[in-house]
């Protein structure tokens, strides 16, 4: 079978925490587990009638051939059509959320697991459906699964970094011709929007685009308007397949005002330096530790926010910086770099930039436009 995944990782895991099977419903991990594919029906929308679209993926430990995937009958053509499906037991369900827990009820008792350990992903399994598991199979415990997946996901495969590095290309390229296409008196949703057209030009699914315009500190887009010579940064998140990009970049109408540009030296050399630090080894708690240090050595610095965030299919997905992470970066894992100033006579100054960890040390991810985007 040609898994898409790291199955010897993924059956230490299950092993490690005495998990039998693991029954995965969330869209980006199913999308995960099965290599690209989701119904592209339900690609934006899960809800439905009375109930929601909801695919259950079931992966037995030590059993990859005995999985199951319960889903639509009208998901069939798209299955055969991209070929791209490594399981072979389709389950046939109506939709709705009970009707598909029953047709994964139905899988599980076939493979005699009714009394076993199950996996579920607890923040976001419906509670419909995991009360029509606990009662049709009361023998079975279940567990929450989503921390496995965070591990499982936590080191991205080649193709995955093709993709990182596309969507965040194209991110950076919407976010650039957002600025550049802008104009004085503008409002900030107006530009939000903007970023919404450029990513979808691109082909990328827009997030979410968080404008401010300063001073102030509003990022939900608004009736707030860009005016001269004042600061505006566009925080934006795109995806493809599921897989994410963040950027934030600055810009301003006519020359910046000194202390902004101060501010905004200051984020680069914060980020600079972080993005020195970081190579296979480096430890995540003493990065978090020196980017801070860093954003507070500065006259400012009672203003300043320090953030770094691993990244992939999920926001805050693997490593860990918080809590005194003991955690060690790894070739493959891709984080989010946040430095930030919140100035009350200046406005939000801030450089988020993304970095995927190599062998000897990080590419950087949509690294366009980190200068100022200056609009005449």
């Amino acid at each position: 079978m040609n898994v898409p995944f790291d199955s010897r990782k993924l059956n230490g895991l299950l092993t490690e925490a005495g998990i039998s099977l693991m029954l995965i419903n969330t869209r980006h991990n199913v999308r995960y587990l099965l290599g690209g594919y989701f119904y592209h029906f339900h690609a934006l929308s899960s809800r439905m009638g009375l109930s929601q679209y909801l695919p259950l993926l079931g992966i037995p430990r030590d059993r990859l051939s005995e999985s199951f995937y319960v889903g639509r009958a009208e998901e069939r053509g798209q299955i055969d059509a991209e070929g791209c499906i490594w399981i072979t037991d389709f389950v046939e369900a109506l939709r709705g959320t009970t009707t598909a827990a029953l047709g994964a009820v139905d899988a599980i008792k076939r493979r005699g697991l009714q009394s076993a350990t199950i996996g579920v992903e607890m923040p976001f399994l419906p509670a419909d459906v995991f009360m029509a598991l606990t009662t049709e199979l009361p023998h079975a415990h279940f567990t929450d699964i989503t921390p496995i997946m965070d591990k499982l996901r936590a080191i991205k495969s080649e193709e995955e970094l093709t993709i990182i590095r596309r969507v965040y290309s194209h991110t950076a390229e919407a976010i650039q011709a957002a600025f550049r296409a802008s104009r004085q008196g503008e409002t900030t949703r107006e530009i939000a929007s903007r970023v919404e057209l450029e990513l979808t030009r691109r082909n990328v699914s827009f997030l979410f685009a968080l404008v401010c315009a300063g001073p102030g500190f509003l990022r939900a887009p608004s009736s707030a308007r860009w005016e001269k010579g004042q600061i505006l940064h566009i925080d934006a998140g795109g995806n493809e397949r599921d897989l994410i990009a963040d950027i934030c970049r600055m810009g301003c109408i006519g020359e910046p005002p000194k202390l902004a540009k101060e501010l905004y030296d200051a984020c680069i050399e914060v980020q600079n330096y972080v993005r020195s630090l970081i190579q296979p080894g480096a430890s995540c708690r003493k990065l978090i530790e020196e980017g801070a240090a860093a954003a507070h050595r500065y006259a400012f610095s009672d203003y300043a926010r320090f953030v770094i965030h691993g990244i992939g299919m999920v926001p805050y997905e693997q490593p860990i910086f918080t809590g005194g992470s003991a955690q060690l970066l790894e070739k493959g894992m891709v984080l989010s770099i946040e430095t930030d100033f919140l100035h009350p006579g200046v406005g939000h100054v801030k450089i988020e930039d993304a970095v995927a960890v190599t062998e000897s040390g990080c590419e950087g991810l949509g690294d366009l436009g980190r200068e100022w985007q200056i609009v005449d």
